[in-house]
């Protein structure tokens, strides 16, 4: 009996690499998969021979303007016609799509060809492409236990499953690094963040001058680093990336993190006990991230600061407090993140699609 499955899923790392972990799993089961995705999502695939993946040239429509949204829409129907061969000649037996538009092709396809669709959604508000979806869907399988959007009609078809994690984010697999410095990761998701710019670094920098010595670990775009680098100077212990296949390694090491709130960034940190103060991007689409962050702060995991309310004086005075009486409150949301319960998702997606085989 045929065990195909193809995965599909976005170009950005929020979208790759916990679909990474679902791969490497259903492989070890001795399921038949593939991978659809844009040419974003390329540079993630760092082992060529390990995966099979099928790249789509496609561009989102939806921030597209003219004669440049013309030709987004003309790359998806192209794509989606790809599709119906790649599908024909495949033969799947299951389609999962976990959202971005590269996944829009290749689940049309699917669905007029009558394979069995599932869609998986990672935050707590529906997607683009999920929402188009997941009424023509098997099965709406979810990453945290409330939909925001999702309609009353529907609740039947979703499964709460919980959020996927790479493997290498195994808190057991990973040797912590003896570090004596309050050690701060700041993260702005896999494009980097602007906002997390010189300012913070001039901020960072006050406080281990005038208040605690400290280490940083800085992501940012290649083009900040010049700038950041003369933002901190001297004196304070700092690294900057852009790109960090080991960062399971940092946040380990990290006393707390100061983050973007994609929902894959977030849930690596609760999986690793790692505290953090979520900055949600405020033009995320209908503000998802604001709702992701606080499904954790709910739980007593995180802090979350809106970017429209950001006082940098407010910001620098929060870190202060949270440090203050030796980390009273850094070390109840530590505590929080110790007991609560840690999901086996894998096996509960195993789970919901084994009745297709």
């Amino acid at each position: 009996m045929s065990r195909k499955i193809i995965l599909s899923t976005g170009g950005t790392g929020g979208h790759i690499f916990p679909m990474i972990a679902l791969y490497d799993y259903l492989i070890s089961k001795n399921y038949d998969v593939s991978f659809v995705t844009d040419k974003r999502g390329e540079k993630y695939f760092t082992d060529d021979t390990k995966y099979k993946i099928k790249i789509f040239n496609i561009n989102s429509p939806f921030n597209q303007k003219g004669l440049f949204k013309i030709i987004s829409i003309f790359q998806l129907f192209v794509s989606t016609v790809h599709s119906f061969f790649f599908l024909i000649k495949s033969k799947p037996k299951v389609i999962i799509g976990s959202g971005g538009y590269a996944s829009f092709p290749i689940l049309m396809a699917g669905y007029i060809l009558k394979i069995n669709i599932l869609t998986y959604e990672t935050n707590t508000i529906l997607g683009r492409t999920n929402k188009f979806f997941y009424p023509l869907a098997k099965k709406l399988l979810l990453g945290f236990n409330i939909l925001n959007n999702l309609q009353k009609k529907y609740q039947s078809k979703a499964r709460h499953v919980g959020q996927l994690i790479r493997t290498s984010f195994n808190i057991n697999s990973i040797k912590k690094e003896k570090n004596n410095l309050f050690t701060i990761l700041i993260l702005g998701g896999s494009q980097a963040a602007e906002f997390f710019g010189e300012d913070f670094a001039k901020l960072l920098s006050e406080l281990d001058k005038d208040f605690f010595k400290i280490k940083i670990f800085h992501q940012c775009k290649k083009d900040q680093i010049d700038k950041l680098k003369l933002a901190y100077g001297n004196s304070v212990n700092f690294e900057l990336f852009d790109f960090k296949a080991n960062i399971a390694q940092l946040m380990l090491e990290a006393d707390i993190a100061i983050t973007r709130s994609g929902s894959s960034a977030i849930s690596e940190m609760v999986s690793l006990n790692l505290p953090f103060i979520a900055i949600p991007l405020p033009t995320s689409l209908d503000n998802h991230q604001y709702y992701n962050a606080k499904y954790f702060e709910e739980k007593g995991f995180c802090w979350v600061q809106e970017q429209k309310f950001f006082n940098i004086q407010k910001f620098q005075k929060m870190i202060i407090d949270i440090v203050a009486n030796d980390r009273k409150q850094l070390k109840i949301k530590l505590e929080n993140m110790k007991t609560a319960t840690k999901e086996n998702v894998l096996i509960k997606f195993e789970d919901e699609i084994k009745e297709y085989f």
